[in-house]
């Protein structure tokens, strides 16, 4: 079929011309079937230029356009919006890349014509094979699901509730707050750590357009950016929430007596319990797995005990689906099992802990009521801190948590704080205190009587024993120097790892997963909360080791995320590149349903074909590249265009 193809030239100020033979461009333009017309101006994306090339497309009324400029990646967008705007399909349209592609990387100027020329000639030939394709649009939801009711969670949380959108805050604990309502101070100001976090909290609890969901975990999520059905497991706590007013009645009288989890094992509590004092929702559950009335037993002690009615052992786990538009991950962090490394001696000496485990030991909340005292009720002479347990060693976790050097520090204030004559050992390979006020925190104590900093080389190497009632530690400084501590207790702190689920969640959602088994953000610099996956974002340390102040602020960045992408009364416009699959080329071989990222493909079981959703479609192309029978094809990308291309710029 004969075409009518405008040609339009960007001489890009003096970018193309002063390496190119524009005139023979035009000539050779000019000679190729199909072309109607070859126009030159000297910047195509100026006003100006905007202005020529739309009413140049009203007067010469082309059936379809290329033009040679700079790359699409720039300006494909702009080109488009001006041939849409004028009722040109902007899809009739190809975009030579003459400049990136030639000018600049070819320095002869009869080679860098030629090469254009060849380019032009792909381009025209290609053009003719376009077909015009057209933009859907469809409503969205604007209601969010936020995963994890830590600081990140909960500042997302709010700040879409403060949009006045409808929030549902789903946390897998029984309580809000996350890592950080296990602390009792934060660096480097020492600030209190719940005074900090309970206004938010409570806030969350009595927020109208907050949803909170805890005692939950999400199960399966399906379709996409303005369109997601979630489906989440609810626990049952067989405590009603709504009538129990949380006076601790049932606790006292529960016979049952088990490890508590939230304080690391190191307290006990009851079947009926929540995990501490002060805990928000201040609403206890019943551990099914404790309970003597689970396990077999005839025992109802607590339900005789609530003067509210409010214990009911027939509470069911339920399932709930929701639908929503976006979604924010912001799952938090584990710390790396330092038992792995047999010389630290963790989980054998018993005043090895972990940092986690020194923080609630610390806190008022915790198994000593905020005593600086070991297992034997004694207070310690001497503690050791090392830096670096499995972190920045090629053997286990390769990255720096960035956190570590700081709480270390913020251990010592508060040790100073509980006991100013026990003795400190700052044991550190080198120091990261980036953040404003974090070099002054260090260079605070660093004239300490009590504290002494030995500096080693990486990996952490030490040799920990038991010798009488001491830990001898063994190791070498930076000088190669042998060196010996004993000590009373001591705190390792390991590297910060993603959440246990964090690799469930992502085969969930279907969004990938970095080297070291974090959310992978969309791009490290320009994305950071962003994913593969569009409409799902992820903040904190679901992302990567941070402090609170940095997850807080990838929360509301998130949270900002969300509201300029679903934004009430406005339509969500769809992929128009997408995957189409040729039902009688199809053999059911299943290979593209599993590796599309973005779940878009399904097999008919009655016509025994795959099936691509244009909806979820989002035009990557990896079934189009991966189909054995050639029965997937991308619009717009077909194999007849592309080959057609290639066979033109080597001719």
């Amino acid at each position: 079929m004969k075409r009518r193809i405008g040609v339009y030239i960007c001489s890009c100020g003096t970018n193309i011309s002063d390496n190119l033979d524009i005139d023979e461009l035009v000539k050779f333009s000019s000679a190729l079937d199909n072309v109607q017309h070859v126009k030159l101006h000297k910047l195509l994306c100026s006003e100006e230029g905007k202005n020529f090339l739309a009413d140049d497309i009203i007067k010469e009324k082309p059936d379809r356009v290329v033009i040679a400029a700079c790359t699409p990646k720039e300006h494909e967008k702009t080109f488009r919006n001006i041939l849409q705007n004028v009722g040109f399909n902007p899809y009739l349209f190809q975009m030579v890349n003459i400049r990136e592609q030639v000018a600049w990387v070819t320095s002869d100027k009869s080679d860098a014509t030629e090469k254009a020329n060849a380019y032009i000639r792909a381009a025209v030939k290609r053009v003719a094979l376009h077909v015009p394709l057209e933009k859907k649009e469809i409503d969205c939801n604007t209601d969010v699901l936020v995963i994890g009711a830590g600081p990140a969670g909960m500042e997302a949380a709010l700040l879409l509730a403060k949009a006045d959108r409808k929030v549902y805050l789903v946390e897998k604990n029984s309580f809000i707050g996350g890592r950080v309502a296990r602390y009792e101070d934060v660096f480097p100001k020492m600030e209190c750590a719940s005074c900090m976090l309970e206004p938010n909290m409570d806030e969350v609890l009595h927020n109208e357009n907050i949803e909170l969901l805890n005692y939950s975990e999400v199960h399966e999520v399906l379709g996409f950016l303005g369109n997601f059905v979630v489906k989440i497991s609810k626990k049952a706590r067989f405590v009603d929430k709504d009538k129990c007013i949380g006076c601790d009645a049932c606790y006292e009288p529960c016979p049952v007596k088990v490890k508590n989890e939230f304080d690391y094992n190191l307290s006990d509590r009851k079947a009926i319990y929540i995990p501490y004092e002060g805990a928000l929702p201040n609403v206890p559950v019943i551990d099914k797995t404790s309970c003597l009335r689970f396990i077999g037993q005839d025992c109802n002690i607590c339900k005789e005990a609530c003067s509210f009615d409010a214990i009911n052992y027939d509470d069911k786990d339920e399932t709930l689906e929701k639908n929503v538009g976006g979604i924010i991950v912001a799952t938090g962090f584990e710390l790396f099992n330092p038992s792995v490394l047999p010389e630290f001696g963790y989980g054998k000496i018993p005043e090895v802990y972990t940092s986690l485990e020194f923080e609630r030991i610390l806190s008022q909340t915790g198994p000593t009521g905020g005593k600086l005292l070991m297992k034997n009720s004694k207070e310690p002479e001497s503690i050791a801190i090392i830096h670096c347990v499995g972190s920045r060693d090629e053997n286990y976790k390769e990255y720096c948590s960035a956190v570590c050097c700081l709480y270390a520090l913020k251990f010592a204030h508060m040790i100073e704080k509980h006991a100013p004559t026990v003795k400190v050992f700052d044991i550190y390979a080198d120091w990261c205190l980036p953040g404003k006020g974090n070099q002054a925190f260090l260079d605070s104590i660093k004239d300490w009587e009590n504290i002494e900093f030995i500096q080693t080389t990486l990996p952490i190497n030490f040799v920990l024993k038991m010798k009488d009632d001491k830990i001898d530690l063994h190791c070498c400084d930076v000088s190669d120097r042998k060196q010996k501590i004993s000590a009373d207790m001591v705190i390792l702190c390991p590297a910060m790892i993603p959440a246990k689920d964090t690799s469930k969640l992502a085969e969930i959602f279907s969004i990938t997963l970095s080297k070291d088994g974090f959310f992978a953000e969309g791009h490290t610099k320009l994305a950071p909360v962003s994913t593969n996956i569009e409409g799902i974002f992820i903040a904190g340390c679901s992302q990567g080791p941070k402090d609170i102040q940095n997850s807080v602020a990838q929360g509301a960045a998130a949270a900002g995320q969300v509201l300029s992408s679903l934004v009430p009364g406005r339509k969500l416009e769809l992929e128009v590149i997408t995957a189409e699959i040729d039902e009688n080329a199809c053999s059911e071989c299943m290979i593209c349903v599993g590796l599309c990222p973005y779940k878009a493909i399904t097999i008919d079981k009655e016509k025994k074909v795959a099936v691509a959703n244009a909806v979820l479609c989002k035009g990557c192309g990896t079934c189009v590249a991966a189909c054995p029978s050639g029965a997937s094809q991308s619009k717009h990308f077909t194999t007849k265009q592309i080959y057609t291309e290639i066979e033109e710029v080597l001719k």
